[in-house]
């Protein structure tokens, strides 16, 4: 009798462990939501991702250099100023700088001449008298050059295009691919899907060959007991990994039950939808060794194939060294970090239009100083500049005298000292040094009280004191 209970216990116990084992085989409802969640998390990012713009440069800076353009513009030389920058191209060649401005600069000129804006936000005038424009000229030149060294510090990459190739590579294992089809998205084997989703782990399994891939193999099966396993018991469809051969549906009948949840693709969002779908690893798995790179239900001691070893993804052999070298996970991480280089570069270039915008305001101060000043000052100070110091005017003088050396009267009436005694042609014609330093001192009052039109044509001068 006691031998009889024994046996009937050991029946027992045996069916009860056939019975746990084929629950895992055979997943219930829901049993890998997680799963299905976290790959949903992260389709959602990877499909915003598609339309994340690259580098941003604004529109300011290209506004503000045609700004600092025009005013220099208008304190150009009369020389340059007055050309015709519509005038037909030289046919011996160019430089670079007019073939690449002549445009701007007629469009320019023609807007300064009539007083008219444009397309600034501001009327620049032509400012008269060169003794005005030079030294906010030289402010704006300066200027000009402090740009176009900070224009070479502007980033360009990683542009939309990048991110938008990243993504692809998550999504669908090619970077020009837009929708989940072909051997580059569901692995290199026809008919079956056992390589793509991994299988027992050996070497050259395909598993993380694209997020569409393991979608279907963690929702695959026989019949639709693989999608209820995912997205419930309103789910129906018969979701089936054929490896190359796997039709487009049955990657887009397993996600359109995702939910949303409004994140956006930033580094941080990504990371942390990474860091998920590395806790729900191994997470059903009863034995040590790479079975804890199983995702989704342990069935069949791992031996994944979205079919008849359903609900489940073999990572093993995408363990390298201590990195999980999932092909969709390494492009995930890749975009993350395209996504954080295009902030930080447009950070950049927004810092880099706010030192552009500040240049450009000090350089109109220089040119509202010019063309609002006084003329007199100006006038002033050109007076002092032809001013020659006492070496050169003596220099001068001497030469001018040692023209009249014998003739007595030429020498007097050039304000020289003669040296011949009474006679009228033969003698030495000298400098007076008391009538030059005379001279110097009456130049060097003079400053002081020079007429405002003073060495200025009648029509410079009456334009030039209309500014007050």
């Amino acid at each position: 009798m006691r031998n009889d209970m024994k046996r009937l216990t050991a029946v027992v116990l045996l069916l009860l462990g056939t019975h746990s084992h084929r629950q895992k085989a055979d997943a219930a409802a829901n049993d890998q939501a997680a799963e299905f969640n976290a790959l949903c998390s992260i389709l959602e990012l990877a499909n915003k991702g598609l339309t994340i713009g690259g580098v941003t440069t604004p529109p300011s800076i290209q506004t503000d250099i045609k700004f600092l353009t025009a005013l220099n513009l208008s304190l150009a030389p009369d020389s340059f100023f007055n050309q015709n920058f519509k005038r037909p191209d030289n046919p011996k060649g160019e430089s670079e700088e007019w073939t690449e401005n002549k445009a701007t600069w007629a469009e320019l000129q023609e807007n300064i001449k009539a007083g008219n804006k444009g397309s600034l936000d501001t009327i620049i005038h032509r400012i008269e008298g060169e003794q005005r424009r030079g030294a906010a000229r030289k402010v704006v030149n300066a200027t000009l050059h402090k740009v176009a060294s900070l224009k070479k510090a502007l980033k360009s990459t990683p542009s939309s295009e990048d991110i938008k190739e990243a993504m692809q590579l998550v999504l669908y294992g090619d970077k020009e691919a837009t929708s989940a089809t072909g051997p580059k998205t569901f692995g290199s084997t026809a008919g079956n899907g056992q390589k793509a989703c991994g299988h027992d782990g050996s070497a050259d399994q395909e598993a993380g060959i694209s997020l569409a891939s393991d979608f279907v193999c963690l929702c695959g099966a026989a019949d639709s007991n693989g999608i209820k396993a995912c997205a419930g018991f309103a789910a129906s469809e018969t979701i089936t990994h054929t490896g190359s051969h796997t039709p487009t549906s049955a990657f887009t009948d397993t996600v359109k039950y995702c939910h949303e949840s409004g994140s956006k693709p930033t580094p941080a969002a990504i990371q942390a939808a990474i860091l998920n779908f590395r806790s729900l690893l191994g997470k059903i798995t009863e034995t040590a060794d790479g079975k804890r790179a199983v995702f989704g239900a342990y069935a069949n001691s791992g031996a994944c194939n979205g079919n008849a070893s359903p609900n489940c993804v073999t990572y093993k052999a995408r363990v390298q060294g201590k990195k999980l070298m999932i092909p969709w996970l390494v492009n995930l991480e890749g975009a993350a970090e395209l996504i954080s280089e295009q902030e930080k570069n447009s950070a950049v270039n927004r810092e880099i239009s706010a030192q552009i915008a500040s240049l450009a305001s000090a350089a109109y101060g220089s040119y509202l100083q010019a063309l609002h000043a006084d003329p007199a000052a100006h006038l002033t100070q050109a007076a002092a500049a032809r001013q020659p110091d006492g070496g050169s005017n003596s220099e001068t003088k001497k030469k001018e005298c040692e023209k009249h050396k014998d003739n007595k009267t030429a020498c007097e009436n050039a304000k020289c000292e003669w040296k011949g005694g009474n006679s009228e042609n033969k003698g030495e014609c000298e400098v007076d040094e008391t009538k030059v330093k005379e001279q110097q001192n009456t130049g060097a009052s003079a400053e002081t009280t020079t007429d405002k039109c003073a060495e200025k044509e009648k029509k410079d001068c009456e334009k030039a004191t209309d500014y007050k």
